[in-house]
């Protein structure tokens, strides 16, 4: 998404993407999912993205229905920590432009990300994944995204 917006003549981080307006955001959004799919080909492709973004407006699909069918993913996976553990990560994360790190509103968010998820299963008839990465266990995470990556290609 950098790439594209940089392409659109905007230089920013990933931590300004979500204050620029929907229309952008959109656009932004799109293109990717039609780079992504363009490199695609046969292989199996893993698109890392957040499942909401929080904007000046409201919450933003990071997956809308137009990117949904764009992409049509066989598999959603939600990689979670406990909302605790967020916060402290957040806190201790320098180098990003963060938003607070409270655990009542992560706790909101991560509620959010698993309705958003729920509703690009429905949409896409994609099953739902939930991966729990807790302090510490970020190999085992990786593992069992691989595995089930694995299980899904019939590898």
């Amino acid at each position: 998404m950098n790439e594209i917006l940089r392409e659109l003549g905007k230089q920013m981080n990933r931590d300004e993407m979500r204050e620029q307006d929907l229309d952008t955001q959109k656009k932004v959004q799109e293109l990717s999912a039609n780079e992504i799919t363009n490199r695609a080909g046969q292989s199996t492709i893993v698109v890392d993205t957040h499942m909401f973004v929080k904007t000046g407006v409201g919450m933003w699909a990071g997956l809308p229905q137009s990117v949904l069918q764009r992409l049509s993913p066989r598999l959603l996976v939600l990689i979670e920590a406990p909302p605790e553990q967020i916060a402290e990560r957040r806190r201790g994360d320098a180098d990003r432009k963060r938003e607070a790190a409270i655990v009542e509103e992560i706790q909101l968010d991560l509620q959010w990300s698993r309705a958003t998820a729920a509703a690009s299963a429905v949409a896409t008839g994609a099953p739902v994944k939930i991966i729990r990465n807790d302090q510490g266990t970020q190999k085992q995470a990786a593992k069992e995204l691989f595995d089930i990556i694995r299980k899904l290609v019939g590898a």
